[in-house]
């Protein structure tokens, strides 16, 4: 029988539950580098220590050339590294095959099929790195560089090339209160740019950004008030019941509510077979506007603000993933019988 504590002096806790684990759930662990299990191994990939101000998801995940997936770490580890970037390249078991970093500097590197397309409002260049590794500076073919061309040549060429060209795109910047715009495209195996200067500021729309090449199938920090899809509840624990606060932001501030923290118990299915997890300090919440279906949140200490909680994975079809508990940590999980 459970046995439960009443503190009546103490208003953050006000129950205890002193009933033991259900017996069914006793061998389920966290997610972590001390997860056991004889069918997987589980460890910890990468983890950011910041993340530049604008990036919510410090670590994201993008499909490549050769079946290959891409690990992309916001790597600053101080003010004067921030900005830094970290690429691993993982074959079609889970194992990285090389890596490559990108300290801060005037270049923004976009990954557009076998190329990494390094762009600037200076200059520009390109590698082949995701293709075979090789980081060897290229140099581009630059059109219109003293902006002699009319209108017309500018649109025939943009014309041609978004016609025939393997890959295309547009970059805009504002330079010494001028416009300017960028048209960056591959055509007849060779990596073209021309620059041309114009009236006004023009967006780049995201069909025609560098950014429609990268193909991102996994970011971490992303939040959800619904339980994955792919992830199901088996059941909770209620080990105490306390009081903490849901802060709501942008100027409404926030309040206080009651209810049980204890541990959550999960399975989803890595390489065709069942993948069993706790979590610690788990919340979980159901209210009508949701349908009464379970959100959950995660409180460190009673009486702290409760912290949306997305189990989030990405599953590879050759028998590992990828589980992520927070936006700086993203853990490698192997099914430990593949070949």
């Amino acid at each position: 029988m459970a046995v439960v504590f009443y503190f009546r002096s103490e208003r953050l806790i006000t129950e205890v539950n002193k009933a033991p684990v259900p017996a069914k759930y006793a061998a389920f662990h966290e997610i972590n580098e001390n997860y056991q299990s004889k069918d997987f191994k589980v460890s910890l990939f990468c983890e950011a220590k910041i993340s530049v101000a604008a990036s919510p998801n410090p670590i994201r995940i993008f499909k490549s050339v050769h079946d290959q997936l891409i690990v992309y770490l916001d790597a600053g580890k101080d003010e004067d590294t921030k900005g830094d970037y970290q690429f691993y390249k993982l074959d079609r078991k889970g194992n990285v095959t090389d890596s490559l970093y990108i300290a801060n500097q005037k270049h923004w590197a976009e990954f557009v099929g076998n190329f990494i397309v390094y762009t600037s409002d200076e200059d520009s260049y390109f590698n082949t790195w995701p293709l075979n590794g090789d980081t060897t500076r290229q140099e581009m073919v630059e059109l219109n560089t003293d902006y002699k061309f009319n209108p017309e040549q500018e649109r025939l060429i943009i014309q041609k090339a978004q016609k025939h060209s393997v890959y295309y795109f547009f970059k805009s910047f504002v330079k010494d209160s001028g416009y300017y715009r960028q048209f960056y495209f591959y055509q007849d195996e060779k990596w073209h740019l021309m620059w041309q200067k114009m009236a006004a500021y023009t967006n780049v729309p995201d069909e025609e950004s560098a950014d429609r090449y990268r193909n991102i199938v996994f970011r971490t920090g992303e939040v959800n008030f619904q339980i994955p899809k792919d992830v199901q509840l088996l059941g909770f624990h209620p080990e105490e019941k306390m009081k903490y606060y849901h802060v709501i932001g942008g100027g409404s501030g926030g309040f206080g509510t009651y209810n049980w923290r204890g541990k959550g118990y999960f399975k989803t299915t890595i390489a065709n077979r069942d993948f069993e997890f706790m979590v610690e300090k788990l919340i979980i919440e159901k209210e009508k506007h949701n349908g009464f279906k379970p959100s959950l949140y995660t409180v460190k200490e009673a009486g702290d603000a409760a912290e949306l909680f997305n189990p989030a994975f990405y599953c590879s079809p050759h028998d590992f993933a990828f589980y992520s508990p927070s936006p700086k940590k993203l853990y490698l999980i192997k099914y430990v019988l593949q070949t």
